[in-house]
């Protein structure tokens, strides 16, 4: 029997996984990575929705989610926030490069 692999979950070409409350996206081998960490969230048809999410670019070089912070704001839903952290994400590998 051969082992299976799991696939990843990919948005834009780059992995995103989530652990509790706190989503990690970007490649895990960069100096960079985003964070999101859902602080509210509301239930819709027994579905729970984001209602506030801290995004935050942080360094990945240490210990993962630990790093310093490069940038942070709060949007109210995960869209939006996935949206201005990937863009904020680009740059600054752009700028880093």
């Amino acid at each position: 029997m051969a082992a299976k692999k799991k696939k990843i979950l990919t948005y834009n070409g780059k992995p995103i996984v989530r652990c509790g409350n706190r989503i990690y996206y970007g490649n895990f081998e960069d100096k960079l990575i985003l964070v999101l960490d859902i602080l509210e969230s509301k239930s819709v048809n027994n579905y729970s929705i984001a209602t506030k999410v801290l995004v935050q670019v942080m360094d990945n070089t240490g210990e993962l989610g630990k790093g310093q912070v490069f940038r942070k704001a709060t949007r109210d839903n995960l869209y939006k926030a996935l949206d201005i952290g990937e863009w904020w994400l680009k740059d600054a590998l752009k700028q880093l490069a």
